[in-house]
């Protein structure tokens, strides 16, 4: 299987996993579905900031989390498989996602 450079390899980004939901954290490395993230959260439940970025991953990647989301405190790293999509995240959209409170029930 050949590979390519995504110019992504320590950028933050957003992983959605088939099993596993989405994750966001700095991207270490990846292979075809599996990737490894640094300082990952999960994102349990989200709703993206308000503004004209849609209310989907790719909003979420544009724009970050607005209140009601729920994510976990962060890991130092994760092995994800499954992979579904790998999107890079804004400045602001990381901001806002490693600055969330941390969700407990």
């Amino acid at each position: 299987m050949s590979q390519f450079d995504n110019g992504m390899i320590g950028k933050f980004v957003l992983v959605r996993c088939r099993d596993a939901g989405v994750h966001a954290g700095v991207l270490e490395a990846y292979n075809g579905r599996e990737c490894l993230l640094k300082a990952a959260r999960r994102l349990w439940f989200w709703k993206v900031n308000k503004g004209p970025t849609g209310n989907f991953l790719n909003g979420l990647a544009l724009g970050g989390v607005n209140t009601g989301s729920k994510l976990s405190a962060p890991v130092a790293r994760i092995h994800l498989t499954e992979n579904c999509e790998i999107i890079e995240c804004t400045a602001e959209a990381e901001a806002s996602i490693k600055g969330f409170e941390v969700f407990n029930a």
